[in-house]
């Protein structure tokens, strides 16, 4: 059950602005998420510092913005015909390889003067780690050991720590009296480290890219289940347009009893906690849980129409473990759309004019999503 917590929201501060600007979960934009935030803030003068020249240019030309709800109207439609048993059926009978993966799941500038390059290295990063002794890096093979450190040297010298202590208590790790770590044993010089080693809890690792701290957590596909030819369409975009004009006037949400979500959430975004709830452009709806874990799906539509698909643990959603769909661009050509199955599948079409793709993405054991190749 959904608690949220008891003091006020706080305005967002650069940190997260930037985090959320730079967000990519699941290699999707989260942009426009940024909008929504600082309208449930209430935070104008971080809507000014933040605001894109064509947000500003939209909301001083009324007839672009007449042309953009008709093009929304014509998306809806579109959406509405897609025929997702069809391409659930496809993707079922396909074969997929598997791996387990190390997964960028955070990232923050803690010297403040950084440029944005670390950030690409950090995204490009391929780990492997074989029985916390030994640790690939982009095909480097590095000897490592795993202990547990004083938290004095970060507290003096780790301009990062006080980030991640926070970033750990929201997942529930305690950094603060120990720090787990692996120790560099096979060089003296910092490979993505600092102080030649790197914190790792088991699930999480953080590595260092000038003046960038990047946390990575190993997300388990192997063995998590496959999409399913006898499931069943649960939810779609189309179906949450309809039940936010008329509550659960979807088919699919008399049939699941899904409702508005009308209490409060906490959100989790990285190192801070927020909370929020429906209203101020954000609509909310919960539909059934899958192993174990409710899914809430929110219409963000403060700027151009955006869904985003969560999964419900620790009390909380978290924005670092999303699925971001973008209805509607006033930036490109791209339409996007989803259909949540109740296998754990989740589809995502994304069409680019004539161009159409689909991108399938699953919730393992942990309430993970993961794109399924």
């Amino acid at each position: 059950m959904a608690t949220g917590i008891s003091e006020p929201i706080e305005m967002p501060d650069r940190n997260i602005i930037q985090q959320l600007k730079r967000h990519d979960s699941m290699k999707k934009r989260m942009v426009y998420i940024l909008v929504g935030f600082l309208f449930l803030a209430g935070c104008p003068q971080a809507n000014a510092d933040s605001a894109s020249p064509k947000a500003v240019q939209r909301n001083g030309k009324e007839e672009f913005l007449l042309q953009e709800k008709g093009d929304k109207k014509e998306q809806r439609n579109d959406n509405a015909t897609t025929n997702w048993d069809a391409i659930h059926a496809k993707y079922a009978a396909k074969k997929y390889k598997t791996e387990d993966s190390w997964e960028l799941a955070w990232y923050k500038d803690y010297t403040g003067d950084s440029d944005s390059s670390p950030i690409d290295e950090l995204k490009s990063m391929k780990i492997k780690l074989f029985g916390d002794s030994i640790l690939y890096l982009n095909g480097k093979r590095l000897k490592v050991c795993r202990t547990v450190r004083d938290p004095f040297m970060y507290q003096r010298d780790a301009l990062y720590y006080p980030s991640l202590t926070k970033y750990f208590a929201n997942l529930g790790i305690n950094i603060v009296k120990s720090v787990p770590v692996l120790l560099l044993q096979s060089t003296m010089k910092d490979v993505y480290s600092d102080m030649l080693e790197y914190i790792y809890t088991g699930k999480y690792l953080a590595l260092y890219c000038r003046g960038y701290v990047g946390v990575y957590k190993y997300i388990r596909r192997k063995d998590q289940g496959l999409p399913s030819p006898t499931a069943h369409l649960v939810y779609t975009d189309a179906d949450l347009y309809k039940d936010i004009d008329k509550e659960m006037s979807s088919k699919h949400a008399q049939q699941y009893n899904i409702r508005a979500y009308k209490r409060k959430l906490k959100v989790v975004a990285g190192d801070r906690i927020e909370e929020i709830q429906n209203g101020k452009g954000f609509d909310f709806v919960k539909l059934p849980s899958y192993k174990g874990f409710p899914i809430f799906v929110c219409l963000n539509y403060n700027a151009d129409d955006e869904f985003l698909i969560f999964t419900y643990r620790n009390n909380s959603i978290s924005i670092d473990n999303c699925i971001n769909v973008l209805a509607f661009s006033s930036y490109n050509n791209e339409k996007e759309s989803f259909a949540i199955f109740s296998d754990g599948t989740i589809y995502v079409k994304t069409v680019d004019g004539k161009k159409t793709h689909i991108t399938v993405y699953r919730i393992n054991d942990e309430g993970d999503f993961y794109e399924l190749n």
